[in-house]
């Protein structure tokens, strides 16, 4: 298997955050802010990395939808 068939990254048009990528086979994602640290969520779905992708403000969708309902550990 390819390392594309694991892992999806996509930068991200935010000023707060630079980066996320999503490890398929353990659900985990990883959120590299323009700050340099580094954070990674637990038990992530596929569908949620794609729409938080896909808001309109990053930002938001952290407070709203991440924040307080998922494990999130600074790596970095």
């Amino acid at each position: 298997m390819r390392l594309s068939e694991f892992l999806v990254e996509k930068k991200v048009e935010s000023t707060w955050i630079s980066n996320l990528t999503y490890n398929r086979p353990n659900k985990v994602l990883t959120m590299r802010l323009s700050n340099g640290r580094t954070f990674t969520i637990s038990n992530f779905s596929r569908t949620m990395f794609e729409k938080w992708h896909k808001s309109n403000s990053k930002g938001q969708f952290w407070h709203l939808f991440i924040r307080g309902k998922y494990k999130v550990s600074r790596i970095k």
